[in-house]
Order: C-alpha cells, then sequence, then structure tokens
C-alpha cells in the first residue's frame, strides 16, 4: 500500500502529469510504502482531515480490516456527536522507518503545527507554509509556557547552493529546530487563520540524516515579535524623580605670597 502527500494544487485530477498551475512555485513531496496492517490508520487519518477522494477503488476485504475508508471513499468525516478532533496515528514503512500521523478536524479550530504537533514532540519548529494566500498569517508564535514549544515561520529556503524566499515556495514542511529531537514533518495545510477551520495534517519521521538535509535549508527564520511591557504604578512614579539642586561650591583663598 501507498500513501501519497503533496502541495501541488490540482494534482492528478485528469492525469498523472504535473500540473502547469503546480510549476510556479516550490512544492513538497512525500509517498510511504505500508503494509495493509496501516490502514486503518491511515483511514481514521483521511477521515479526521475529512480528504475527500476523487476517484477510489476499495475492495471488499480492506472495507473489513479498515472500516474507516468506507467513511472516507463516501467522504464523510466524524459525526455530529464527536468531541475529540485530532489523532495521532503510529506508522511504519515497509523497511522498517517509524512515522507518525498528525491529523486535525475543522473543528480542531487551531493551528496544527503550534498547538498539536510542537506541544507532542516537545521541540520548537521551523516551518514552512504557503503565506500568501488571502487569509491573515498566523507569524511566528512562542510562549512563555514552557510545556509549549515555539513555532517559527520560514522566510528564506536555501537548496542546492541556491536561495529563495517563501512567497516562491508553496510546499508545506517542518523540522525541529535542535537535534535533540531530529524530527521532519511533511504536510498539506498552511499557517494561516483560515486553515483553523480546515481538516488537514502532516507526518512526522525522527531521522538525522533527513533532519540535517531539512535543518540545513533553513535560511533564515522569522523570530517572535516582543511586545513591550507595560510599566507598573510603581515603576512609573520611580521614572519621575526630583531635581537636585546643587549648591555652589566657594573656591578656597589663595596665599598672598604665592608665587
Amino acid at each position: 500500500y501507498i500513501r501519497f502527500f503533496s502541495s501541488t494544487p490540482h494534482y492528478f485530477p485528469g492525469g498523472y502529469d504535473f500540473p502547469k498551475s503546480g510549476s510556479s512555485n516550490a512544492q513538497s513531496f512525500l509517498c510511504l510504502s505500508l503494509s495493509v496492517n496501516f490502514l486503518e490508520d491511515v483511514g481514521q487519518y483521511m477521515r479526521f482531515a475529512h480528504v475527500a477522494p476523487f476517484l477510489s477503488n476499495l475492495p471488499e476485504f480492506h472495507k473489513i480490516i479498515a472500516p474507516s475508508l468506507v467513511d472516507v471513499v463516501a467522504k464523510k468525516s466524524l459525526p455530529n456527536s464527536a468531541t475529540v478532533f485530532k489523532t495521532i496515528r503510529e506508522l511504519e514503512t515497509l523497511n522498517g522507518t517509524k512515522a507518525k500521523g498528525f491529523s486535525k478536524h475543522k473543528n480542531f479550530g487551531q493551528d496544527l503545527w503550534y498547538n498539536f504537533i510542537a506541544p507532542t514532540l516537545k521541540t520548537s519548529m521551523s516551518v514552512e507554509t504557503w503565506r500568501k494566500g488571502s487569509g491573515k498569517d498566523i507569524g511566528s508564535q512562542c510562549s512563555k509556557n514552557k510545556v509549549r514549544q515555539n513555532v517559527y515561520d520560514v522566510e528564506v529556503v536555501k537548496l542546492l547552493e541556491k536561495s529563495f524566499s517563501y512567497t516562491k515556495d508553496h510546499s508545506k514542511w517542518g523540522v525541529s529546530v535542535n537535534a535533540d529531537v531530529p524530527a521532519v514533518c511533511i504536510g498539506d495545510i498552511n499557517r494561516q487563520e483560515s486553515q483553523f477551520k480546515r481538516g488537514g495534517g502532516a507526518v512526522c519521521i525522527e531521522d538525522m540524516k533527513l533532519w540535517k538535509a531539512f535543518h540545513g535549508s533553513v535560511g533564515k527564520y522569522a523570530n517572535c515579535r516582543i511586545k513591550p511591557r507595560t510599566p507598573r504604578t510603581f515603576e512609573k512614579d520611580s521614572t519621575k524623580r526630583p531635581k537636585q539642586k546643587t549648591k555652589p561650591t566657594k573656591r578656597p583663598k589663595q596665599p598672598d605670597n604665592l608665587i
């Protein structure tokens, strides 16, 4: 079984050629070869994200081992009675590479990266997503709470001795800031407020070689804006120091016989 992720718009419908609409900006792709034993996990991932397939072929056997795919094919997501709007699916490729699938429902109502992935992985992250949409950008987010990690927006990408701005990059990926947790995530959703109300997700892999490649491609990221702290009452009063009066000093009288 193959699970495919892509940031390219209008990809696949009408054929398997790369669409011209995806050639103007950089894109990201991830392909996972999985055992059928993970079909239900993939189905739940897609169900939470409310994936709407344009073409499907679900054999009867797969309906039995992965009943969630029946809802996916029918373009059904979570029921109205649902109270949990995010899920983490543990995956493993055919060659033994372990991965985590983070998927959120539209009712999650928060940012995928700052409110879900980074706190779960317990690491700050640099994230590259498309930020030229009509929605309002979230911006880099930092928290004073030690439990919640920071998420920085990538501004410049370095690739093959070339550099380009995030305005030319439609890809969606994130990389941990430090090698303590060498995580790389490939996703399908942007960091804009309009995306709070959309389903989506990302698959994360912890691998040092992969991490070095992605970490090295971050040319520059935007730090969090530091808001000036409002002075307290006693601090305001202390700024108004009374003026000190200086008394004129008398010069000592010189002796008359001084030559």
